[in-house]
């Protein structure tokens, strides 16, 4: 019964995330309000991360799914595996691994300078879903077309896998 409360409780005090808003990678303002109606992929990356292939299924699931998914991608040194600016991150990408989704400007995703939408993923009282911050690059997050949290994905789980592609379509 305790367990029913917190969880009612929670979800009355979460935060939407669609009054976060994103600095992109050019300096932008990306309003996650603008998404709404649409599911958000939210995904922390490193160009010398293991897992840089990821950014070619990324692009890949951005064109099949561009209808009714946004994905926005993070470039972050938080596991170590970033050493480029933003700038340079921007440079790369379009010579590299040229992508036609949102690039954020280069953040933290964990600890206390985290990044407000990495702060709102990692506290379930904010979030009303779960804590969980990411532990490695290329977490994946699938927020519903109504801003609910639906989906975690680790690094290990392929941008173009069933488990992905049936949570964006259900």
């Amino acid at each position: 019964m305790k367990s029913l409360i917190f969880a009612i409780v929670v979800a009355l005090s979460a935060i939407s995330i669609y009054t976060i808003d994103v600095t992109s990678i050019t300096g932008n303002s990306i309003q996650l309000s603008s998404f709404q109606g649409k599911k958000i992929m939210l995904v922390n990356v490193a160009s010398n991360s293991t897992d840089i292939d990821q950014m070619a299924g990324l692009e890949r699931l951005h064109q099949l799914y561009h209808d009714s998914l946004i994905i926005i991608a993070f470039p972050s040194n938080s596991f170590n595996n970033e050493t480029l600016s933003s700038a340079q991150f921007l440079a790369w990408s379009l010579s590299s691994h040229p992508v036609s989704f949102p690039l954020a400007a280069k953040c933290d995703v964990t600890g206390t300078n985290a990044a407000p939408v990495f702060k709102w993923l990692a506290d379930v009282t904010k979030n009303g879903t779960a804590s969980a911050a990411p532990r490695k690059d290329f977490y994946k997050y699938l927020i519903n077309n109504e801003g609910v949290l639906i989906g975690i994905f680790t690094n290990e789980v392929d941008p173009l896998s069933e488990e992905i592609q049936s949570a964006i379509t259900q």
